[in-house]
């Protein structure tokens, strides 16, 4: 017998001797108060009490004496029961170790020899040496385990040990005064193995297009067959590059699967296949060819990929082309846009857009109209233009503006003396009021709904319309009825006057109307200098057909003297950056004429020779506002979206909050920096 059990039985004897003792006590002090107060008492009782005690003290003994026997044999069941389990855990193949919090290894299995390939004795070495881990790191993953003390139940620690990924668990169990930690290891490297497989070998589904041959082959003396057969062997070529496959499914459109492997590769690349394309350039000007792709990444089916892959086609179409739109699960990303779009003989799309606009005027309860904040010569010409053709289709339309607004005085002065614009311009505020289940908004001159007029208006309004030319920067919230944005396009006025042309009669629109749809598009043209294409002559002479006056139309245009002051304050800060962005900056004096001015000094800033794309800073109100503009290869539309802003390919702005005039230069210039560098 150990001297533990030894100790433990003589402490158990002890117990039951001190029990006799105190029943013997017992029974001498009864008997002797017998003695003491009863007088001649039989015999007989002493005997009585005597056999009571005795047999008290029997039972007890027995009961006792039993109960120590069961005890006794439970423990060493459960000792060789825990001897039983040590033995087997020694030889159980999976990994798991007893340590201490040093990490001192007190007990492991025999998994865990094959785990660390170990030939000798792990017992007394260190888990931090074996596994490269400080067991601190696993002990602080226990929950509610502050690293030091608390109690908890397990906690998980990725590991990789000899080229293979485990996932570590770590239980606490106290024994005695110490505390001991029980850590099991699972193998997991074929799943994870599968899912890199998988993740390898998921489908990726392209859409592309040739987005500009046919365009150049109307203008330009080249073999359409001969060069659309040209670039369908470089795509040929790019998907046996992919390890996939390319099938043309209608004129100059292909359908593209290939794997998520390979699309990493692309992604590294920048989407080379883009500048394989461009280099192909036909006719004596060596314009170059250039597509667009839509690319899902996303998607439980096909369908789904091939319908998210279409949707990031269309996305990339509507900023311009010549450029890769992925639809990843969080958000669309871009690759491209080194060319400027062409502008599109776009006359039979207008004719169904306008026709599908006109049955959605007609069939809807109310229609309201608006632009961006701010609005130019453009917004307020489209706003007025669309407000023309709901009065045709027997509407009296709202048009949200701030009437205040320079601009809006300027152009309007005459149009406000009729009977048709009484009660037509209301502001932000009322436009909420007019808000009604059958409420149609018409939104011009702008797609993202950060700066229009109202922005609470459209988030109110679940029926709208988008007729826009500026390049398209992010998914709308809800499905537009239609969405008409292209960034060929001089001007909003442009694409508005073409629908006017299919929807109502000439003698239907005003003088004063074709006046400030006229402005519109001069404004954003420079006076039919920049960005202009047979649809923007054909839209000046329709408008001059109709009564536009250009001398009218120029008195616009006229500035007062604080305009022309503040205009020339840009002219007094202007630095170089690269040899060939010119940047100025203005604290600003007027915002009714700062924003105007800014984008005034962008344009006489690409007169100077040598200056590919400008930019012009001023503050208004806290934000400091950026207008630039190109007039080489430089997107300046990709640079202000690093900054928030937006645009087209020649002509981008941007508005930031929360910050100074030098921090956003500093940004800026990272901006400009970031583009070279991709592009």
């Amino acid at each position: 017998m150990s001297k533990k059990n030894k100790t433990r039985v003589f402490a158990e004897n002890n117990m039951l001797l001190w029990i006799c003792l105190i029943s013997s006590a017992l029974f001498l002090g009864l008997y002797a108060l017998i003695d003491i107060f009863v007088e001649n008492y039989p015999t007989w009782l002493g005997l009585v009490l005597f056999g009571a005690i005795a047999l008290f003290m029997l039972v007890v003994y027995i009961v006792y004496k039993k109960k120590l026997e069961q005890e006794e044999s439970f423990k060493e069941k459960t000792l060789l029961m825990e001897k039983a389990m040590t033995g087997m855990m020694k030889d159980v193949e999976i990994p798991c170790m007893l340590t201490l919090r040093s990490g001192l290894i007190a007990w492991c299995s025999k998994g865990v020899y094959d785990m660390l390939d170990a030939k000798e004795s792990l017992l007394q070495k260190n888990f931090n040496d074996l596994c490269n881990k400080d067991i601190e790191e696993l002990i602080a993953k226990l929950p509610g385990e502050d690293a030091k003390t608390g109690d908890a139940s397990c906690g998980e620690l990725e590991m990789l040990i000899n080229e293979k990924n485990y996932t570590a668990k770590i239980y606490r169990q106290m024994l005695g005064k110490n505390t001991y930690y029980l850590i099991t290891f699972t193998d997991h490297t074929a799943l994870t193995n599968l899912e890199d497989k998988t993740y390898r070998e998921s489908p990726v589904v392209a859409h592309i297009v040739l987005d500009n041959l046919n365009e150049i082959a109307e203008y330009v003396k080249v073999n359409y067959r001969s060069a659309a057969n040209q670039i369908e062997e470089i795509l040929t070529e790019f998907a046996l590059e992919m390890g996939g496959f390319i099938r043309e499914y209608n004129r100059d459109k292909y359908i593209m699967v290939f794997s998520r492997e390979k699309f990493d590769k692309c992604d590294e690349n920048n989407f080379d296949i883009l500048e394989r394309v461009r280099n192909v350039r036909l006719g004596d000007s060596s314009i170059p060819v250039t597509i667009s792709m839509g690319i899902s990444l996303v998607g439980d089916t096909f369908e789904e990929r091939e319908k998210n892959a279409f949707s990031a086609l269309e996305f990339a179409l509507q900023r311009g082309g010549d450029q890769v739109a992925v639809k990843t699960e969080e958000d669309i990303v871009f690759f491209g846009g080194k060319t400027k779009g062409v502008q599109k003989n776009a006359g039979s799309k207008l004719r169904v857009v306008a026709n599908q606009l006109a049955a959605s005027i007609s069939s809807a309860g109310n229609v309201l109209i608006m632009g961006h904040a701010n609005p130019d010569f453009d917004a307020i010409g489209a706003c007025i233009g669309i407000a023309r053709l709901c009065m045709f289709c027997g509407h009296k339309p709202k048009i949200i503006m701030n009437t205040q607004n320079p601009n809006f005085k300027a152009c309007t002065e005459k149009l406000l003396k009729l009977a048709d614009y009484r009660n037509v311009f209301i502001s932000a505020e009322a436009g909420l009021d007019m808000i009604q289940s059958d409420t149609l908004l018409i939104i011009v001159d702008a797609n993202n709904f950060n700066i229009l007029e109202s922005p609470g208006v459209a988030s109110g309004v679940t029926n709208f319309v988008v007729i826009d030319h500026h390049r398209k920067v992010a998914e709308f919230e809800h499905e537009p009825i239609i969405s008409l944005i292209e960034p060929a396009a001089s001007s909003a006025s442009e694409m508005v006057t073409e629908i006017l042309q299919h929807c109502i009669p000439n003698d239907t629109l005003l003088k004063e109307e074709a006046n400030v749809l006229l402005a519109g598009i001069m404004v954003d043209t420079k006076n039919f200098t920049r960005t202009t294409g047979t649809m923007t002559f054909s839209s000046a002479m329709y408008l001059r057909g109709v009564g536009a006056n250009s001398e009218t139309v120029s008195a616009f245009f006229n500035e007062d003297f604080n305009n022309f002051m503040s205009e020339a304050r840009f002219n007094t800060n202007v630095t170089m950056y690269l040899d060939k962005i010119a940047i100025t900056e203005s604290d600003g004096s007027d915002p009714s004429f700062d924003r105007v001015n800014a984008a005034k000094a962008a344009d006489k800033l690409l007169t100077i020779r040598g200056v590919e794309a400008s930019f012009a800073l001023v503050k208004i109100d806290g934000k400091i506002h950026i207008s630039a503009r190109s007039c080489s290869d430089i997107n300046v539309q990709l640079i202000l979206e690093k900054l928030g802003g937006g645009g087209h390919f020649d002509s981008a702005a941007a508005a930031i909050s929360g910050t100074d005039m030098k921090t956003t230069l500093y940004r800026l210039k990272d901006a400009i920096d970031d583009y070279f560098a991709n592009n």
